[in-house]
């Protein structure tokens, strides 16, 4: 095994930890960080599929792992070298941006090559406590970032502790559990971890109604740190979701069918909700809630047939998280980029920056290009095969998708027609002495937006090693075929750019340019002579307002049961821990029960989660002692349930 290779990242990303110690901490720590990417990369083309050890951790490196660590070893690079420049502006304690940002990429990357279900889980939990950290790093608003912790422990950890205590209690030891032996799990085993991986999975793909946390958490993150989660957090979920329902367990196919639909119901709600959005990152988290949609569809038609066309779906989700992975890191480092040189991400104050932020604009125009799935990107060729498995199915659920998602596809062309021309059409003169950022924050952009029309073009790049673990009837050469099914992304491209030359030829433009007309009302402002991002489709949302009514209602249900979470936490505290001072004494939260001197052996329980949280609180800077209390309360069940099991 190439124990020095696989190592090479490791000691890469703790070397990154460690530059937390240095006077330029940000810029040390993200090159690290950008260098053991680079490494990840570089082990994808010269790793064989393994299995081993790696300093005492059991190893398994397949296929699936490979693509994987592709993905994140492009996006940790690209978002690593953004953040040399772009994290100046966001101040803070740097040796701990070093430690959190590092952690997450080396959590993630120990995600792709463990063997074994417990670390598994451990790193999944770091990989969710470095996340919370980063999310939380502006301070602009720190509801958002609990909200996200909170949803991560209830929804995945403890489904994913509930998995680790069936599994252990059947094979009776911590080394024993690992993927393959999970295949040895009797029925009545394997139905509580079907239930309980599917929910951990859901909630860190964002799939609908675990989808909650996506909006606001990815806007108040900084915008390197929302690239990452969009473009590889998300996907660790979705590797997971590959790694045990199709390699793992024996999965039947109603699960399948369970996965495609909710692929499906996500696709639509996400950018559906996207379309009316008018804060640009709150746009894009939007759209990756319903690209992961698509993802979950063609996973899950390849989870409910056979071959060939449940290949051809597990192949089309899995390039569709590859392609996802470029556009969308793309779009949150452009949206972060814009923000950094106007200070603004809500679209109706932007325009006119096309002139002044050109490599921006550029970047954003072919990622927005390529997540509308037009030809030849690569968004177009993973969307069109997710629609030719679902389509020839036969099947009515599966079919329904397929036709869902082409028309769901035109929803979010308009949504990036907005979406790009909010920010870079028309003139502004408010925006008149904008110019363009950094060379090292241009430069991730480009690589990414770029990537996504060279693998349109060229398929061939990155379908064999997709396929390799798959084994679909794909072949590549200059088309890219499929049964009786061919595209060819070169010929097409070739046809676009002739047409587009000859136009441009033929039909040179004339004219002069000329001042809008005004009606005489000289006193309007030239600005204000455009329209605005949220009256685009403004009679479009009127037409399903009830939709988005629902919706509403909805998540306020939601946000409702996180509330009563932090109201039944005081409620116990004060039935357990006695308050000495008088009985009139007003508790209202958490926070208040700090104030008072405890005094019985059962308070002393209490008492080490409230130092350690107190401790926590300045460190995180956290306004609210509740929500914290009350992860420590989850996490406490946890421990004690696993425990039980266990015993």
């Amino acid at each position: 095994m190439k124990g020095m290779e696989l190592a090479l990242p490791l000691v890469l990303f703790i070397l990154g930890m460690l530059g937390g110690l240095s006077k330029k901490a940000f810029k040390v720590s993200s090159a690290f960080a950008a260098l053991a990417s680079l490494s990840i990369v570089a082990l994808v083309f010269n790793l064989k599929p393994v299995e081993g050890k790696l300093l005492g951790l059991p190893v398994y490196i397949d296929g699936f792992s490979l693509i994987f660590m592709l993905i994140l070893g492009i996006l940790g690079f690209s978002a690593s070298l953004y953040s040399i420049p772009y994290m100046e502006r966001h101040p803070g304690k740097e040796w701990v941006y070093a430690v959190a940002y590092n952690a997450f990429l080396l959590s993630m990357f120990l995600i792709l090559i463990t063997s074994n279900l417990v670390w598994f889980v451990f790193f999944w939990e770091l990989m969710t406590l470095s996340s919370f950290i980063l999310i939380t790093w502006d301070e602009k608003d720190f509801d958002p970032g609990i909200k996200y912790y909170i949803a991560m422990h209830i929804l995945t950890t403890f489904p994913l502790f509930i998995s680790l205590g069936v599994s252990y209690s059947f094979l009776g030891s911590l080394d024993a559990m690992t993927y393959p032996n999970l295949k040895s799990l009797p029925s009545s085993a394997t139905l509580l971890l079907y239930a309980s991986f599917l929910i951990a999975f859901m909630a860190k793909s964002g799939i609908v109604p675990f989808h909650f946390w996506v909006p606001s958490t990815y806007k108040v993150a900084p915008s390197n740190i929302s690239s990452l989660l969009a473009g590889a957090m998300e996907k660790i979920a979705v590797f997971g979701l590959i790694r045990i329902m199709y390699t793992a367990l024996p999965t039947p196919k109603s699960i399948g069918y369970l996965v495609a639909l909710l692929g499906a119901v996500t696709l639509t709600v996400g950018t559906l909700y996207a379309l009316r959005e008018s804060d640009a990152k709150k746009l894009l988290a939007y759209h990756s809630i319903g690209q992961m949609g698509y993802i979950w569809l063609g996973i899950g038609i390849g989870l409910s047939l056979d071959s060939p066309l449940g290949a051809l779906g597990m192949f089309a989700g899995i390039f569709h998280a590859l392609n996802h992975s470029l556009f969308k890191g793309s779009l949150f480092l452009s949206a972060g980029s814009v923000e950094y040189a106007t200070g603004e991400t809500n679209l109706d104050n932007l325009g006119g920056l096309a002139e002044r932020m050109k490599w921006t604009g550029l970047a954003t125009l072919l990622a927005s290009l390529a997540i509308s799935g037009v030809p030849p990107f690569n968004g177009f060729l993973s969307k069109w095969l997710i629609y030719t498995a679902g389509y020839n199915s036969g099947d009515m659920v599966l079919s329904f998708g397929a036709v869902l998602a082409v028309f769901i596809s035109a929803v979010t062309l308009a949504s990036f027609i907005k979406f790009y021309t909010s920010q870079f059409g028309g003139e502004s003169e408010r925006y008149r002495d904008v110019s363009e950022v950094p060379l090292s924050m241009v430069v991730p952009q480009l690589i990414l937006s770029s990537l996504c029309l060279i693998i349109g073009i060229f398929p061939a790049l990155v379908v064999p090693l997709i396929n390799e673990p798959i084994g679909a009837p794909i072949s590549t050469s200059l088309y890219l075929n499929f049964d009786s099914t061919a595209f060819s992304p070169l010929i097409f491209g070739l046809l676009i750019v002739t047409l587009a030359f000859g136009t441009y030829i033929g039909l040179e433009p004339r004219g002069e340019e000329a001042e809008p007309w005004d009606c005489g009302a000289s006193f309007i402002e030239r600005d204000e002579y455009r329209v605005r991002a949220h009256h685009y489709y403004l009679k479009y949302e009127e037409k399903v307002g009830n939709f988005y009514a629902f919706g509403d209602w909805a998540y306020s249900v939601g946000a409702s049961l996180v509330n009563a979470i932090v109201r039944f936490y005081v409620w116990i505290a004060k039935y357990f821990v006695k308050i000495v001072d008088t009985p009139y004494t007003k508790v209202r939260g958490v926070s208040d029960l700090r104030k008072h001197k405890v005094m019985y052996i059962d308070e002393e329980l209490f008492l080490p989660f409230i130092r350690f949280l107190m401790v926590a609180r300045n460190v995180l800077k956290c306004p609210s002692f509740d929500t914290l209390m009350t992860i420590s309360l989850v996490l406490l069940l946890i421990l004690l349930i696993f425990a039980g099991w266990g015993i």
